[in-house]
């Protein structure tokens, strides 16, 4: 299975000390050098940095269509039009992204897409987590990761907890 992911599910899950989902649910995870960089050289201070920087779990690759890159570049940062030029090139099972622009111009490519919350309710689903909601708390909480309280209270009902 090729996962491709942008910047944020990683930093996210890092801020929370849940980082070790990603390679429990995926195996291995490839990542654009810009959302490398991004993670490492320009946030080597953050939550994650080390982590991704020794992960043996994440390989880094490199897009080659310039042409498809620099389309998606007029409406989207470097790290999400990277991930999905690598995830149509590679022809990616799934692209983890979260952004609302970046998951609209992945749907358009027909691309299998899914984001944080996505993540989380795979790992309630294999066993890795025995509760969603204090993983969400913490995203709130810590990480300033915004959702709307409908959103909230959707994914507690999809993974069976108390609202």
């Amino acid at each position: 299975m090729i996962v491709i992911s942008d910047t944020s599910c990683i930093i996210n899950l890092a801020q929370v000390g849940e980082l070790e989902l990603l390679p429990k649910i995926f195996n291995e995870i490839v990542i654009p050098q810009a959302v490398y960089d991004e993670i490492v050289l320009k946030g080597n201070d953050r939550a994650g940095a080390n982590d991704i920087k020794q992960a043996a779990w994440i390989k880094i690759k490199h897009h080659t269509n310039e042409t498809l890159y620099h389309e998606l570049r007029a409406d989207l940062d470097e790290g999400e039009a990277e991930a999905i030029t690598l995830a149509i090139e590679l022809k990616a099972d799934l692209l983890i992204i979260d952004e609302d622009k970046g998951r609209r111009i992945a749907e358009s490519k027909h691309l299998n897409y899914t984001g944080l919350l996505g993540v989380l309710i795979r790992a309630k689903q294999k066993g890795l987590l025995t509760e969603v909601k204090p993983v969400l708390d913490n995203l709130i909480q810590k990480a300033k990761f915004r959702m709307s309280n409908e959103l909230y209270k959707e994914v507690l009902v999809l993974v069976n907890e108390q609202v």
